[in-house]
């Protein structure tokens, strides 16, 4: 049974959504290793540090008073690496379109013209696309009411939440 948090201050169940484990740090000071959990001070700055060999820091600021579940998502990797692979692929077809299409139609080619406008266009949306996967695909936290929820983490099951 947790104490209950001072006026204005934070219950907080922090838990990691993957296989990875993340030290919450208040003021830059470590205090445990999820899944926990931790009464905030008002006015104390949260950051999550993950443990791996090259850490990953994200920063949650102040904290809202009341019961809160902290969820924190890793890197999802594969999805990492497609998305800078396929920025990479696409911005050069969208370069390649854009040389394609001034060319072509500053010379009257047609076919150049139509050929850099239907690889410009494709190629911006996979651009696009592209970089939607990279940025979805990094670390993020998510903060919500503390309600029973399920979490599993590697080798640890439980239920996070207030009864």
């Amino acid at each position: 049974m947790q104490p209950e948090p001072p006026s204005g201050g934070t219950r907080a169940m922090f838990v990691s959504t993957g296989a990875a484990r993340w030290d919450v740090r208040l003021d830059n000071n470590a205090v445990c290793t999820t899944p926990c959990s931790v009464v905030v001070e008002p006015m104390r700055y949260v950051t999550l540090h993950s443990q791996e060999r090259t850490p990953t820091h994200l920063e949650l600021g102040y904290l809202p008073p009341g019961d809160v579940l902290v969820q924190a998502k890793p890197r999802a990797r594969g999805a990492f690496a497609v998305g800078v692979t396929f920025t990479s692929l696409s911005g050069l077809g969208l370069a390649t379109g854009i040389t394609l299409t001034a060319v072509g139609c500053a010379t009257d080619r047609s076919t150049m013209c139509k050929a850099g406008l239907i690889t410009g266009a494709a190629s911006a949306v996979g651009l696009y696309l592209s970089i939607d996967l990279l940025v979805r695909s990094l670390p993020h936290v998510q903060i919500g009411p503390a309600q029973a929820s399920p979490y599993a983490t590697g080798n640890t099951v439980g239920l996070a939440g207030r009864f």
